[in-house]
């Protein structure tokens, strides 16, 4: 907007995404600059504008700014496939507290190299669509409700289990999934958002989540996300390294 404004769009826990004018926040010695940086944590006093839906910037005090993502293209691009993949779900005017306090502890645990990327990109996609409504039903077999097995296959449409023996009959938009890529599933899905965030996995099982949350949020929004095509080949390469390390274990 002109040569030192901007317009910046915010992930808010009261009015979830929305857009705000920040007067002259291009100009280094701005007031605005350091609180309206991307993937910047800050507190904002806003206001409405006059014959639009933009709020106007009044005041801001930085919280928290993520410096650590820039040392990593992937981590960087997996932000921002994460901001897109926001826009795209959340619905504007409506309370995104749980959905904030996911982003910004995803991006933490990027930052502090206690995630993966794969693990990052899987539990912010799973646990996002769980909390804008498309929660899978994990508990069992959708069919005879059995509970545990040496191997159940997701529908990635449906959003729920489906077990070998059901299986036979059943073949449409279907994973195979093992114990350890069901357990992450469910507790993704429906652990405590503090808790998520001390579950780890590893190896093939983390490749398969990964394909299988991917897959699931692609069925649920919109076929194509830019960012994600770009965050892509760099998933490829780490999905390599964790089959080579799987290889080389066995």
């Amino acid at each position: 907007m002109k040569e030192s404004d901007k317009v910046i769009t915010v992930l808010t826990k009261e009015l979830g995404v929305i857009s705000i004018y920040a007067k002259g926040a291009m100009r280094l010695k701005n007031k605005f600059h350091s609180s309206t940086g991307l993937f910047t944590y800050s507190e904002f006093v806003i206001f409405e504008g006059r014959g639009d839906k933009m709020y106007q910037l009044n005041e801001a005090v930085v919280k928290k700014v993520f410096y650590n993502l820039s040392d990593s293209v992937e981590n960087i691009a997996l932000a921002m496939y994460m901001s897109e993949l926001v826009c795209e779900a959340v619905v504007p005017d409506e309370a995104s507290n749980d959905i904030l306090r996911l982003f910004l502890n995803c991006l933490h645990m990027l930052c502090e190299g206690k995630w993966s990327l794969l693990m990052t990109k899987a539990a912010f996609e799973m646990r996002l669509m769980s909390d804008i409504g498309f929660r899978p039903s994990l508990v069992g077999c959708k069919r005879c409700n059995e509970y545990e097995n040496e191997m159940f296959w997701f529908d990635v449409l449906g959003g729920f289990l489906i077990c070998p023996k059901c299986k036979q009959t059943y073949d449409d938009n279907c994973f195979a999934c093992d114990p350890p890529v069901i357990l992450a599933l469910r507790y993704l899905a429906l652990a405590d958002l503090e808790q998520m965030f001390t579950f780890k996995l590893k190896g093939l099982s983390l490749v398969r989540l990964s394909q299988v949350c991917e897959r699931y949020v692609l069925n649920h929004t919109k076929e194509n996300y830019k960012t994600l095509d770009f965050l892509k080949p760099m998933t490829e390469n780490i999905i390599q390294q964790e089959i080579a390390k799987y290889d080389k274990g066995n």
